[in-house]
């Protein structure tokens, strides 16, 4: 059973401007099939955070809907074509809606969908997509710039149908999925080497085992409290992961990984050092301590909790 989350975060720049995120996340599951999306709207256009609201929920439909389709289509060209092409005629409505030009509601898209056996990406503009495949973190799709790292394609671009990445397989080993935007992308992704932060590993482990409301407000505080501060952009990630050897049930791990995942210290700590540790609110945190003990890898000593 795949699991998902999403999180996105005002960035500091667009708060002190007072402009709304435009950053924008959904998922789905419908019809046998998995979707998480994600849009970055872009800075200049006015009423991008609608743009990109509308795109991920109307994408996401449309994936889920036509997932078979899609897959089985042996023209790439077309199945771009085709998901372009519903993609403008929904941002044509909006602008109506809005009483302004489909241009003001520019975003990028980044797509990730799975059935039971095979997978489907979709990638136009910048952001990154990753994957872990085999218990190996790797990139699917690198952010789209062109000459100039402030510059990107996106949905209504004239250039998008050229632009847009489409990636189809069988799922095989590949048990997670991961969608960034360019602001988390900063604190997530090594353009250098091309590769993403193993803490990403963990991020999809915590989303097979945490309940998904737990894990979006984990995702809120850190991204909050650490990644916004990286960037003055708005923030946002959507990560969908099924358990597998490497994201294997907490009773599959040894001491050590249990620690690990649950950021506990060597030294005895309380309860609100625990918590801040893994960015979750205490009231929380006190439910998966008290698995932890039950599971004999804490031990508690008046108010301070301590490894076994």
């Amino acid at each position: 059973m795949w699991k998902s989350v999403c999180c996105e975060i005002q960035g500091t720049g667009h708060k002190k401007s007072c402009i709304p995120c435009q950053d924008k996340t959904f998922e789905l599951a419908k019809n046998g099939v998995y979707v998480i999306a994600l849009a970055d709207g872009a800075g200049s256009a006015s009423l991008s955070h609608y743009g990109a609201e509308r795109v991920v929920r109307d994408a996401s439909e449309y994936i889920a809907e036509h997932f078979q389709e899609c897959f089985n289509c042996d023209d790439g060209r077309k199945v771009k074509q085709n998901l372009l092409e519903m993609l403008q005629k929904s941002l044509s409505e909006e602008a109506q809606a809005h009483e302004c030009s489909i241009q003001d509601l520019s975003s990028t898209l980044l797509l990730a969908a799975v059935n039971e056996d095979n997978f489907i990406l979709a990638h136009i503009g910048d952001g990154v997509i990753g994957y872990l495949d085999g218990g190996k973190l790797k990139v699917a799709s690198m952010p789209d710039n062109g000459e100039f790292s402030n510059v990107t394609t996106f949905v209504t671009s004239g250039e998008a149908l050229t632009s847009m990445r489409l990636f189809k397989g069988e799922l095989k080993n590949k048990d997670a999925f991961v969608l960034m935007s360019d602001g988390t992308e900063q604190s997530f992704y090594h353009k250098p080497s091309k590769t993403l932060a193993h803490v990403i590993v963990k991020l999809m482990h915590r989303t097979c085992l945490i309940g998904s409301e737990t894990m979006k407000a984990q995702l809120e505080d850190a991204f909050t409290s650490v990644i916004s501060k990286n960037t003055q952009d708005d923030c946002s990630i959507a990560i969908m992961a099924r358990p597998s050897a490497t994201l294997c049930p907490i009773d599959g791990l040894d001491f050590k990984g249990r620690q690990e995942l649950y950021g506990i210290a060597e030294a005895p700590c309380s309860l609100k050092q625990i918590a801040r540790g893994i960015h979750l609110k205490p009231k929380y945190t006190r439910k998966h301590v008290d698995k932890l003990i039950s599971l004999g890898v804490l031990i508690k000593r008046g108010n301070l909790y301590q490894k076994v």
